[in-house]
C-alpha cells in the first residue's frame, strides 16, 4: 500500500487501486459488526468462576448419568433478580436428563444459584431440555437478560463419530483427572456474537477460538475448587 502514495504514481492508478481494495475493507467492516451485534467486543484473559459454579460441576460428577450442565458467560455487567454479575463471569448450572427426570424431580437434586462470586442460594435443576437450556438458565433462574450472554453445554465426552463435528470438542481431561464434552452450540444466544453463527467457532473468526479456550480454562477451574 505504500507505493499507492508515491507522486510517480498518477491520480488514476491512484483512484483504481482504492477501488479494488474497497470490497475487502467493507467486508471486513461488516464481519466485525456481525460479530459483535449485542455491543462491544469483550474477549476476557480469564473467566471468574464462582463458588456456586464449582458447587454445580461437583454436583454434575456425582450424577453424571442424571445431570448435564448448562453453560453461558456473561458479555457485561448484568443484574439478575438474585444479584448482579460483571463481564466474564461463568455460569455453569444442571439440568435433568431423561434418567434423572425419571427418578421425579422431586428428589432433593443439587443445584445452586450465585448471588455473588461467593454466596448463592439453593434452586432446582432445570426440570428437562423442551427450551434451550441456556436461554432458560438466564430467563428463568437468574432472572437476567439472556442478550447479554454467550451459551455452551457440558455433559460426559461425546462418541468418536460426535467428536469429530466442528461443534463439538472432547476435553480428555481436566484439573480433576476427568473429561468432559462440550457442544459449542446455542439455539439463540451465540449468533450475534459470532457473526450468524450458533455455535462458538473453532477458527478465528469472531475471536471463536480464543473463546473456547478461555471457557475450557474455566472448565478447569471449576472443576477442582472447593467453597
Amino acid at each position: 500500500m505504500d507505493s499507492l502514495n508515491r507522486r510517480t504514481f498518477v491520480g488514476t492508478a491512484i483512484a483504481s487501486a482504492s477501488t479494488l481494495c474497497m470490497p475487502q475493507v467493507v467486508a471486513a467492516a461488516e464481519t466485525a459488526a456481525q460479530c459483535t451485534s449485542n455491543g462491544l467486543p469483550f474477549q476476557p484473559n480469564r473467566l471468574t468462576v464462582s463458588c456456586a459454579t464449582r458447587r454445580n460441576f461437583r454436583a454434575f460428577r456425582q450424577n453424571s448419568d442424571y445431570l448435564g450442565l448448562a453453560g453461558v458467560v456473561s458479555m457485561s455487567f448484568v443484574s439478575g433478580k438474585l444479584g448482579s454479575y460483571e463481564a466474564g463471569e461463568l455460569f455453569l448450572f444442571p439440568w435433568l436428563k431423561p434418567k434423572g427426570k425419571a427418578l421425579g424431580q422431586g428428589r432433593a437434586w443439587p443445584a445452586v444459584v450465585p448471588t455473588n462470586a461467593t454466596l448463592f442460594v439453593n434452586s432446582s435443576p432445570i426440570p428437562d431440555a423442551t427450551l434451550p437450556l441456556d436461554e432458560y438458565f438466564c430467563r428463568f433462574v437468574l432472572q437476567a437478560p439472556w442478550t447479554s450472554f454467550l451459551g455452551f453445554q457440558v455433559d460426559v465426552p461425546f462418541g468418536a463419530a460426535d467428536a469429530r463435528r466442528d461443534w463439538f470438542t472432547n476435553v480428555d481431561k481436566l484439573a480433576d483427572g476427568q473429561g468432559v464434552g462440550v457442544d459449542w452450540t446455542s439455539a439463540n444466544l451465540n449468533n450475534s456474537w459470532f457473526g450468524g453463527s450458533h455455535w462458538i467457532p473453532k477458527s478465528e473468526t469472531c475471536g471463536g477460538k480464543a473463546w473456547r479456550q478461555v471457557i475450557v480454562d474455566g472448565l478447569h477451574q471449576a472443576s477442582v475448587g472447593a467453597c
